[in-house]
């Protein structure tokens, strides 16, 4: 039966004969009916494609049976890894839902400056401008330009308590 398998005829009998044990092993296996049909379909095809490279001196059902077994264990590798980056995917929403929401708030609080403080606050802490860089750009004081973000932060932080880590991430705006 050997070189017989190089005809369809001869195919057709082996996947008769070892069709529902195959689907019954990976089922085993993957515990999906219908997974388990693809699995066994696509090793027969593997099988039926790489027939004149086959080494014939080895059974035909063993042969299946470990392309099968390989396949459905690859189908769980491939099953885990998609879980998990599901599950980092669903983290990330989450977290990123969270942090829109906390932006908000500190864009809101930063609304709720005079319109001086908010200026300071914004080139010095969002452009990184040095505080004298900003009090040459304004024509006033050093000592206005402190004042100003002591006051700034003074409010922002009783106002936003656990977001004031937010402030700093306004930077990448």
């Amino acid at each position: 039966m050997a070189r017989d398998l190089l005809e369809n005829k001869a195919f057709e009998e082996l996947f008769d004969l070892h069709y529902g044990n195959l689907v019954g092993f990976v089922y085993g296996y993957v515990r999906d009916e219908e997974v388990a049909k693809d699995i066994v379909h696509d090793a027969f095809l593997t099988f039926w494609t790489n027939r004149k490279h086959l080494d014939l001196s080895y059974s035909a059902k063993s042969y299946l049976f470990t392309l099968a077994q390989n396949y459905a264990l690859n189908y769980l590798r491939h099953l885990r890894v998609v879980r998990e980056v599901t599950a980092l995917l669903e983290s990330a929403s989450e977290e990123l839902a969270e942090y829109d929401e906390r932006f908000a708030r500190v864009e809101e609080k930063l609304a709720l400056l005079p319109e001086k403080q908010r200026e300071v606050f914004l080139k010095c802490v969002v452009e990184e401008k040095k505080y004298q860089e900003v009090a040459d750009e304004l024509d006033v004081s050093i000592n206005t330009i402190k004042k100003h973000m002591t006051r700034a932060l003074k409010f922002l932080r009783g106002e936003l308590q656990d977001e004031t880590v937010l402030l700093f991430v306004l930077k990448k705006k």
